[in-house]
């Protein structure tokens, strides 16, 4: 909801709890008292108003209010910290945590029951009548209508309180889930040594894969990784993207093994990236048939552990059996069937790695669409890769450019992406925006130290060029000749005309 342009065209003042903002010569008052506000935050604050109940990314603070200059995302964060400190000094209404929102994967917004429109020469909001007065009116009430019966008032004021109160939990029971903080969580490998589980180690990786990355208090460092959307999930026991160490706070990892009476054994270990300690251990006894229980049971668990206010996503029983390897079935099954979201995005990315022709990765393409136009960000950065093997590559560039590619964590491979795009039109100032960023977000798979020495450096694109090597040394197709990938990087590396 656009309050501000509403309060513009309605000559209103806005209330925000019992502060008072004033559009029109950009002021804020708590009474009779002006609050100062830097012009940042006034922008700041006034693109949370015109996006009222609808959280706004860093990306979108950064474009609106920096006007897509290179900044850090701290910067973002501390502005807000900022606007917050000054709502929670003239505020008596309410927590500033509160007025302003922080979404979990989405951004921060102000809730529409805190903001209202006044009257434009009102500079405050009525006071609230203390309790105090209340009190002495109900006290009052009371000896001039001696008649009435005290079981019933007590029993009114009963029922109010519990009201009260019970609107007070849920109130505060749903606040509180805005603010969890989100699960910093790496999903490293599934160890396992015997060939005959392999079927049942690529099915737990493909619904663990899909569970914590759809989950909105998990922040899957995996995603950060340049090499996460260069991986298929049949290549090897580790996990696309597990290689983004320096972005997590915990590494999740898996040992798959069979008894001698044919029982499989399923060992799950959160160890604290920091440290390596292990934090949590279990394992998971259970019948080849059972997988998917086994799954939702430690998807379950792992929710209680870290104590989320929604579990992480459970399967009905049958998903599992819908997870094979890219080999053992074709593309023409594939486009003949219903398929689930998780099948969807499992095949989107296995598909990727696999020779089909031009015209196949449209077939596919155009099922997907037909069955979701509008994506999910990780599903359309996947697609948007097909779309470039389908040889659409103006479509594919024009799909990395859309607002899907600024809901994913800061990932070094769309940036470089983005650099390429602006630098092939002619823009300076975005591609220089885009490279910062890229060499930055390759700090949550290298040390930064490591990465820093780029700057110090006498031949800049030889660095670069050996950062991007280090960076992509596990991603075999980047060594052929005239591997597209690698062409981009030179292009990305070589310094600008």
């Amino acid at each position: 909801m656009n309050l501000l342009e509403q309060a513009k065209n309605e000559h209103c003042n806005i209330a925000i709890a019992d502060i008072v903002y004033n559009p029109h010569d950009k002021s804020l008052r708590a009474g009779q008292e002006d609050i100062p506000l830097e012009p940042r935050n006034i922008a700041l604050l006034e693109v949370l108003l015109s996006n009222v109940d609808e959280p706004t990314s860093i990306d979108e603070f950064i474009e609106l209010v920096w006007e897509n200059q290179y900044i850090s995302k701290n910067v973002v964060t501390n502005r807000i910290s900022l606007l917050r400190n000054l709502f929670r000094q003239h505020t008596e209404q309410a927590d500033s945590t509160k007025i302003i929102v922080t979404y979990p994967k989405r951004g921060y917004y102000i809730p529409q029951s805190f903001v209202q429109l006044i009257d434009k020469d009102e500079t405050s909001l009525p006071s609230p009548v203390p309790d105090a007065a209340k009190n002495t009116v109900t006290k009052n009430t009371i000896r001039r209508y001696m008649g009435w019966s005290l079981s019933v008032v007590f029993a009114a004021l009963t029922i109010l309180l519990a009201i009260h109160t019970w609107s007070h939990f849920n109130q505060s029971k749903q606040n509180n889930t805005l603010h969890v903080p989100q699960v910093r969580l790496l999903l490293d490998t599934v160890v396992c040594e015997d060939e005959g589980l392999e079927d049942a180690a690529l099915k737990i990786k493909a619904l663990t894969l899909y569970a914590y990355s759809s989950s909105p208090y998990i922040h899957l460092s995996n995603m950060s990784s340049p090499s996460f959307y260069l991986h298929s999930l049949s290549e090897h026991c580790h996990f696309p993207g597990s290689d983004a160490a320096y972005d997590s706070d915990y590494r999740l990892r898996f040992n798959l093994w069979e008894d001698e009476g044919g029982k499989v054994h399923l060992e799950s270990l959160l160890h604290l990236t920091a440290s390596g300690r292990v934090a949590w251990r279990k394992i998971y006894p259970f019948e080849p048939q059972q997988l998917t229980e086994t799954v939702n049971q430690l998807n379950a668990d792992l929710s209680d552990y870290f104590k989320l206010p929604q579990d992480i996503q459970s399967f009905s029983h049958h998903v599992s059996g819908f997870i094979t390897p890219i080999a053992n079935t074709s593309l023409n099954n594939l486009l003949s069937r219903p398929l689930t979201n998780m099948e969807v995005l499992f095949y989107t990315r296995e598909l990727l790695f696999t020779d089909q022709s031009q015209a196949d990765f449209k077939k596919w393409i155009a099922k997907i669409k037909e069955r979701e136009p509008i994506t999910p960000p990780d599903l359309h950065m996947l697609l948007a890769l097909i779309t470039y093997r389908s040889g659409d590559v103006e479509r594919s560039l024009r799909m990395l450019e859309r607002e899907y590619a600024t809901e994913i964590p800061d990932n070094a491979l769309i940036f470089l992406l983005q650099a390429n795009i602006n630098r092939e039109k002619g823009n300076k100032q975005m591609y220089l925006a885009y490279y910062l960023k890229a060499i930055s977000a390759l700090t949550t798979t290298l040390p930064a130290e490591r990465v820093y020495s780029l700057y110090s450096s006498s031949d800049r694109k030889q660095a670069c060029l050996e950062l991007w090597q280090e960076a992509l040394h596990d991603i075999k197709y980047i060594q052929r000749p005239k591997s597209v990938l690698w062409q981009g990087v030179e292009t990305f590396c070589r310094p600008y005309p």
